[in-house]
């Protein structure tokens, strides 16, 4: 048999032999395979050296003929204070009543002196191996019973036998629901459900888990004040040694306040929508009647502008209608001065006068008329300019005042925030029921909860 070295280094062990070179000898061996060898000379020295180091030895082996304290006294000592702990016996002696007391004494094992190293060690390696196999076992025990208590303290757990009557709750699901466990035990677990709930949810849970299936979903369940609670719920069934079902186990999360934050988020959502559409139609109709206004007014200054612009053109026309006139007087009055005499010239020259004079005022009332219109011409297209620029600017500001009105990203965010919350809830649940089916089989999920 191949000793195991690792598992022997996990141990202290404590060696109890009065024969100073056999002590000696086999102590000096054994530490190559123990973590720490621990010595003494008698029973009375080895009862000393357990009690100082009780919480550390794993393995006691021992003589049985020594001065003081022989090996069955020293034994029966420390028996009074650890019930578990592996010892072996060595004797030279194998009478009946030797070993009807290591019966009694709850003896690992026993050896014949002259001591056989190998059978020694191979007894060593089993206790040892023994002892590992037990330290897991606690180990997992230990993850087990923190998951269980993670459970409890976080989750409605219930459980239930094979025809799903209720069997036990844990105190978290007698506080949610108001009901005490003994109003709870032998009653069905379809007796929590809430009576607006249809009863094809529940028809689906049994024949799942009364087939071996688990089932998950949401339960809306009654309290004992008649109000309830929605609870995210998974039921799976545990089984015995041979594999058949021996009852189911539900547990259960408390999401009623995340299924009303959530209602009350929709609602929300619902009631600033109404409020954007109600304040975007009543903005839209301002804006629609400010902008036809604007419309109006622009085009009653272009039909102005487009005015002046005529009445300029129409002054153009007569001023040079009037110039062409004066030239051809002027060309008349050159004719007469060459056919006609001096008393005809003068009377020319008179009319002529009075023409020039009335051609002048009419040149300076022209100019008068043109500087006026021009002035008026400039100001109206500075004017029509000013208002078109204005207009321009809040038509911009009306179009940015309707794109923001319409934006609702944060309303949004809110939304994305509980959704990615309700996931992580739910990976938790997963990953803890996860660890429990990989840690454990149905059987000790059952001995665990029980």
């Amino acid at each position: 048999m191949s000793i195991e070295r690792n598992l022997l280094k996990r141990l202290t062990l404590l060696y109890v032999e009065d024969d100073d070179i056999i002590r000696n000898e086999l102590s000096q061996l054994l530490a190559n395979f123990f973590s720490q060898v621990l010595v003494a000379k008698d029973g009375k020295e080895g009862l000393r050296t357990y009690l100082e180091n009780q919480d550390n030895i794993d393995i006691v082996l021992t003589d049985i003929n020594m001065p003081k304290y022989n090996g069955i006294d020293m034994v029966k000592k420390i028996r009074n204070i650890d019930n578990e702990i592996s010892i072996i016996f060595a004797t030279a002696y194998s009478d009946n009543e030797f070993l009807l007391d290591a019966i009694k004494l709850r003896v690992k094992e026993y050896i014949i002196k002259p001591i056989d190293i190998r059978n020694l060690l191979a007894l060593l390696n089993d206790i040892a191996s023994n002892l590992y196999q037990d330290f897991l076992l606690k180990q997992q025990q230990t993850e087990l019973t923190k998951y269980k208590e993670i459970l409890d303290s976080n989750n409605i757990v219930i459980k239930t036998d094979t025809k799903l009557k209720i069997t036990y709750v844990n105190q978290l699901f007698c506080d949610i629901s108001g009901f005490s466990s003994n109003e709870l035990i032998g009653r069905d677990f379809k007796s929590l459900r809430f009576p607006d709930v249809s009863n094809d949810i529940y028809t689906d849970l049994y024949a799942k888990v009364l087939n071996n299936k688990p089932w998950h979903g949401n339960l809306k369940n009654i309290k004992k004040d008649k109000t309830y609670y929605t609870t995210d719920t998974h039921i799976f069934p545990t089984l015995d040694e041979k594999g058949e079902m021996n009852g189911a186990i539900s547990i259960q999360k408390d999401i009623t306040k995340e299924l009303n934050k959530k209602r009350e988020i929709q609602l929300a959502l619902m009631r600033d929508k109404s409020d954007i559409f109600i304040r975007s139609k009543e903005g839209n109709l301002e804006q629609n009647q400010l902008i036809n206004d604007l419309r109006f007014r622009l085009e009653k200054l272009q039909i102005e502008l487009e005015q002046s612009i005529r009445n300029v053109d129409k002054y153009m026309y007569s001023n040079e209608k009037y110039r062409l006139e004066n030239k051809n007087l002027k060309t008349e009055i050159g004719l007469y001065k060459k056919n006609n005499n001096s008393a005809t010239a003068l009377k020319l020259n008179r009319e002529n006068g009075d023409l020039r004079l009335e051609n002048k005022k009419l040149k300076e009332k022209l100019s008068q008329i043109e500087q006026d219109d021009e002035k008026k011409f400039s100001q109206l297209r500075i004017n029509s300019d000013s208002i078109i620029t204005e207009l321009e600017d809040k038509v911009n500001e009306l179009t940015e005042q309707l794109e923001s009105v319409q934006t609702d990203d944060v309303l949004k965010q809110k939304l994305e925030y509980w959704k990615e919350k309700a996931k992580a809830e739910t990976a938790r649940i997963e990953h803890l029921e996860k660890q429990i089916i990989a840690h454990a089989d149905g059987s000790t999920l059952n001995k665990i909860f029980g």
